[in-house]
């Protein structure tokens, strides 16, 4: 029988699919592809712009950031404020969705654009059945709210578009904690632990969510080699589980970030991160990135 080639037989998948769900079996060396913030080199951050432009790329998986308005929507921005990425000013709690709707976007550089800012709907609207949700600042709740409201909250809006599978949260929370605010949804949306040194009791943490969840993935954050969060590794890849990792941080992959790709090559930084194990990557150059999988066949 005739070997089909990885490049084909990735791009079959694909087409058939519509998404790269993380629960699915991919072709072996598959790399999945999250986009920090969206594409934010060509287009405002968290925009609904940024979000086509990573999907255009080819990303798997996009990062963005969530934060909740005095009248309980959510709205698409990284910082606690409007300050940095808009023309307004103003905490995002502090001020109505009709409000924010007004402001109009601008680039990371600073220059203005007629854009608005993203909704979560909006964006849950544009993604489903065509790339998963990472949703950042999930584990932020507003002054005075209990506990998990915004988790709970997000799954409301999750459940109305049936989007719950194609929905990534990585938080640090202990797994008893994690199980009392997501409930039942803790089976259903892709659901990423922290691995990290400052994490108490590290390794019965990592064993107690093997046990009872089975991540999807677990997420790491690892300053050097000599960490622990580094050398629970092995264990997570012996249990089936991803490892995920944000090369958009030196302090997370122990120096061998998205500046050491691309400012000294690839095989440094991306293709290191690779060859230990990793298989889901965050990076703030989708674009390039995909470019450099392709190139090895691994996207």
């Amino acid at each position: 029988m005739k070997k089909i080639p990885f490049i084909l037989l990735a791009f079959v998948w694909t087409v058939a699919n519509g998404q790269r769900p993380l629960r699915s079996s991919v072709p072996d060396g598959y790399i999945f592809v999250a986009a920090h913030r969206a594409d934010w080199k060509y287009a405002p951050e968290n925009s609904l712009q940024a979000l086509r432009n990573a999907i255009f790329f080819g990303a798997d998986i996009i990062e963005t950031d969530v934060r909740q308005t005095r009248d309980g929507h959510f709205v698409m921005m990284h910082d606690a404020t409007v300050d940095r990425m808009t023309n307004g000013t103003g905490l995002i709690s502090e001020m109505s969705l009709e409000e924010i709707r007004r402001l109009r976007l601008k680039t990371n550089w600073g220059q203005s654009t007629q854009m608005s800012v993203a909704t979560l709907d909006e964006y849950v609207e544009e993604a489903k059945g065509r790339v998963n949700l990472y949703l950042d600042k999930a584990g932020i709740d507003l002054p005075g709210a209990e506990e998990g409201a915004t988790v709970r909250s997000l799954l409301q809006v999750l459940r109305r578009y049936d989007t719950l599978q194609e929905t990534v949260f990585v938080l640090d929370w202990p797994y008893e904690k994690a199980r009392r605010i997501f409930g039942a949804a803790l089976d259903s949306v892709i659901y990423c632990p922290v691995i990290e040194d400052r994490i108490p009791n590290l390794a019965a943490y990592v064993e107690e969510y093997i046990e009872r969840l089975h991540p999807v993935a677990f997420q790491f954050r690892m300053s050097s080699l000599e960490t622990q969060a580094y050398r629970m590794l092995p264990r997570v890849l012996e249990s089936g589980s991803r490892a995920f990792v944000a090369a958009t941080w030196p302090h997370h992959t122990a120096g061998h970030d998205d500046n050491i790709s691309i400012f000294q090559h690839p095989s440094e930084g991306w293709g290191w991160l690779i060859e230990r194990g990793f298989t889901i990557l965050e990076t703030n150059f989708p674009k390039d990135f995909i470019q450099y999988l392709r190139s090895e066949q691994r996207h």
